[in-house]
């Protein structure tokens, strides 16, 4: 009974995940990580963790618009 209930949830998630969904996902989840990064006194993250986010922006066509 629960594999079918749990089937079914994710049956109805996936059903909700369009391409645009996906990217302002993405776009909130590279922000996330982005500021987390500024605001950190470290400054190897700057140099490793945000070209990552650049490439992966660039990668999926997905702009920095805030």
């Amino acid at each position: 009974m629960k594999a079918q209930l749990i089937a079914m949830l994710v049956d109805a998630l996936l059903s909700m995940l369009t391409p645009d969904v996906l990217k302002k996902f993405l776009d909130m989840l590279l922000d996330f990580v982005e500021d987390a990064v500024h605001d950190s006194e470290n400054t190897l993250d700057n140099a490793t963790v945000l070209p990552l986010c650049n490439m992966i922006r660039s990668t999926f066509d997905i702009p920095d618009n805030d």
